[in-house]
C-alpha cells in the first residue's frame, strides 16, 4: 500500500496539472474563492484531502492568489440568456432563474444546476409547467425544490432514471419519514416526482416505465407486465364539479399507516393458518401450498415461481449431492426478473427435496400431465401446472393466493407479502449478528449500506437499493435512543429462515425427509438416515398430540 506521503505526492503532481491546464472562468467559485469540490473530484482525492494536506492546500492557494483578478463566477447560457451561477462550499446544486425569450413571450424558469452542470430533465420538466401548462413560477420553484432533494438522493446511489422504480420511491419516501417529515409533506413530494416521470414517459425519455393510462390501451406489452412506477387511477372534481380522471402514485400514504404498513406482512400465527387453509384436502393442494412456501422460502415473485422448471432441479436419482452432513446447502435457477433481465433465484436445500418430492410424488400433479399426455403438449417441464396441463400463469396463482388469505382471514396481504416476510426475516437475522457483537450504528448511508450488501450476498437476489424500505421499517422498531440494535427475544432470534421452514411446512412435505432417509440409505450413510428418520418420527408425534 502506498505511503500517505506518496499519495500525497501524486495528489500533487495531478494538481499542478490541472492548475496548468484549466480554465479558471469555467469553474465554479464564489467570493473569490474556487470550489474544492470541483478540484478533488479531477485530482482524485476527498476535499478534506486539499485542506489537510500542506502541499497540496498551498499549491492551490498560491494559484489562487494569482488568479484573483481574473475570476469571474461560471455561466450557463440558454436561449440568449446569461445567468451567474455562484456555488458555494460543500453546496452541491442550487435553483436559479432562467429567463427564456421564445415566440410567446417571456418566462423566467427555476433552473437547477449541479457543480458539474444542469440538470437537464429537470430544467426541461420546469420549462414544460411554466411554458405549456401555464403554472406559476412560484409554485415551479416549490416543484424544482422537491426533485432537487430527489435527485440529490438518486445521484447519491448512482440510480439512472430508467432504473427508477417504486422500490427506490419507497427507499425515498422511508428517508423522509425517518428525518419525521409529516404525511402530507412526503405525499406532495412523492407526487411530484411522479409527476415528473409520467412527463418523462410522455415525452418518450421512458417507455413503458410508468403506467399512465389502462393496460388495454397499450401494444406490445403482456397482460401481466408490471411498471417499474406504478400508478393507480382516481376522479377527481374540479370547483365547478366537472370530474376528470388522473393517474397518481400508487404509495400515498392514507394516514394510518406506512406505504409498507398498508400491505399487511402475515405473522407467524397468520401464516400458520394461512398453510392450514391450503394444506385441505382439495384439488391441486399440494400444488398451492407448495406455490406459497416457494414465496416464503425463497422471496421469489409470482412470475419468478411460474418459471420454475423440472429440468432445474435433479431427478430422485441425483439427490444425493443435496443430503448428508456435506450436503449442498442451496440450488440457484435462473429466472427472469420484474423488468430487470435474467438473475438467479438461490433455493434452500429443503425446499429443493419439497420440490422433488412435489414433481415425482403428488398424484395429482401425475394425473394432469397423464391426461394432458394426448394433447402433444411440451409445458410439463413446468413445476407449477395448471388443470389444462400448461404451465401455471402469474394470474391464476395471484387469483388462488388470494383466496387463501381470505380463508384464512388474513387482510390486505397477497403471496407477494410472503416474499416480504423473506425479506424482512433475511435482514433481521444480520442486525441479530451486529446485535450479538454489541455493534453502535448510526443512520449513515456507508452503514446501512453494508447491511443491505450482507442480505443481499445472503438472498442471492436483488439490488440492495431495493431492501432499503424494510431496513428502515425494521431500524425504526429496533433502534434504541443509544444508537445500538435492539436484542431480540431468543424465541424471535431462533426463528431463523430454515425454522420457519421446520415450523410451517415440512409437516406437510414428510415426503421430502423419506427422499432424503433413502438417498442417504442408497449412499450407505445408515446413522445420518436414522438421524432423518429419528426426526422425521419424533415431528409426526408433536403433531398427533397436538
Amino acid at each position: 500500500m502506498a505511503s500517505s506521503t506518496a499519495l500525497s505526492k501524486v495528489f500533487h503532481q495531478r494538481l499542478e496539472d490541472v492548475l496548468n491546464s484549466c480554465n479558471p472562468a469555467e469553474i465554479p467559485s464564489f467570493n473569490n474563492r474556487f470550489s474544492r469540490q470541483w478540484f478533488a473530484e479531477r485530482i482524485g482525492c476527498s476535499v478534506n484531502t486539499l485542506s489537510t494536506s500542506t502541499r497540496l492546500r498551498t499549491a492551490l492557494r498560491n494559484w489562487e492568489k494569482e488568479q484573483r483578478p481574473t475570476i469571474i463566477p461560471r455561466t450557463t447560457v440558454e436561449d440568449d440568456t446569461t445567468n451567474v451561477v455562484p456555488f458555494r462550499r460543500r453546496i452541491d446544486s442550487i435553483i436559479m432563474p432562467v429567463s427564456l425569450k421564445i415566440e410567446k413571450g417571456s418566462f423566467t424558469v427555476p433552473t437547477l444546476l449541479w457543480s458539474d452542470g444542469i440538470d437537464e430533465w429537470v430544467a426541461d420538466f420546469a420549462r414544460y409547467l411554466i411554458v405549456k401548462e401555464k403554472i406559476k413560477t412560484s409554485s415551479v420553484e416549490e416543484t424544482v425544490k422537491v426533485l432537487r432533494m430527489f435527485r440529490r438522493f438518486q445521484r447519491a446511489h448512482h440510480v439512472p432514471h430508467d432504473q427508477v422504480s417504486d422500490d427506490f420511491l419507497l427507499a425515498w419516501q422511508n428517508l423522509k419519514k425517518g428525518q419525521k417529515v409529516s404525511i402530507g409533506r412526503c405525499n406532495y413530494c412523492i407526487s411530484v416526482v411522479h409527476d415528473f416521470y409520467k412527463w418523462a414517459e410522455s415525452v418518450g425519455r421512458l417507455r413503458y416505465h410508468v403506467q399512465t393510462k389502462p393496460k388495454h390501451d397499450y401494444s406490445g406489452i403482456p397482460e401481466d407486465y408490471i411498471f417499474p412506477i406504478s400508478a393507480k387511477e382516481v376522479e377527481l372534481r374540479l370547483p365547478n364539479g366537472q370530474k376528470y380522471i388522473k393517474w397518481v402514485s400508487g404509495l400515498l400514504d392514507d394516514g394510518v399507516h406506512s406505504s409498507y404498513g398498508s400491505r399487511h406482512t402475515p405473522t407467524s400465527d397468520e401464516v400458520i393458518r394461512l398453510f392450514a387453509e391450503a394444506k385441505k384436502e382439495g384439488r391441486n393442494s399440494a400444488r398451492n401450498l407448495l406455490m406459497l412456501v416457494v414465496a416464503l422460502e425463497s422471496g421469489a415473485r409470482v412470475s419468478e415461481i411460474v418459471q420454475l422448471k423440472v429440468s432445474d432441479f435433479p431427478t430422485p436419482k441425483e439427490l444425493g449431492r443435496y443430503v448428508g452432513k456435506n450436503a449442498k446447502l442451496y440450488l440457484e435457477v435462473e429466472v427472469i426478473r420484474k423488468n430487470q433481465g435474467s438473475g438467479r433465484l438461490r433455493i434452500n436445500r429443503e425446499l429443493v427435496l419439497k420440490i422433488v418430492a412435489y414433481i415425482y410424488g403428488d398424484t395429482q400433479r401425475l394425473n394432469i400431465i397423464r391426461k394432458s399426455a394426448g394433447k402433444k403438449l411440451s409445458n410439463d417441464q413446468f413445476v407449477f401446472l395448471s388443470e389444462t396441463g400448461e404451465g401455471i400463469t402469474t394470474d391464476s396463482v395471484t387469483r388462488i393466493a388470494g383466496q387463501l388469505f381470505r380463508a384464512a382471514g388474513i387482510e390486505k396481504a397477497n403471496i407477494h407479502r410472503l416474499r416480504a416476510r423473506y425479506i424482512t426475516t433475511v435482514i433481521e437475522l444480520q442486525l441479530d449478528r451486529l446485535a450479538e457483537q454489541g455493534v453502535t450504528v448510526n443512520r449513515s448511508e456507508a452503514w446501512e449500506e453494508q447491511v443491505l450488501v450482507m442480505a443481499v450476498q445472503l438472498m442471492g437476489h436483488s439490488h440492495p437499493m431495493s431492501l432499503r424500505p424494510y431496513l428502515n421499517e425494521i431500524l425504526q422498531r429496533r433502534m434504541t435512543k443509544d444508537g445500538r440494535i435492539e436484542q431480540r427475544s431468543v424465541e424471535d432470534r431462533e426463528r431463523s429462515i430454515a425454522e420457519l421452514s421446520e415450523q410451517f411446512a415440512s409437516q406437510v412435505f414428510n415426503a421430502a425427509q423419506l427422499a432424503e432417509a433413502n438417498q442417504l440409505l442408497l449412499a450407505q450413510k445408515a446413522d445420518e438416515a436414522i438421524e432423518v428418520l429419528s426426526s422425521l418420527i419424533d415431528r409426526l408425534r408433536q403433531v398427533e398430540v397436538a
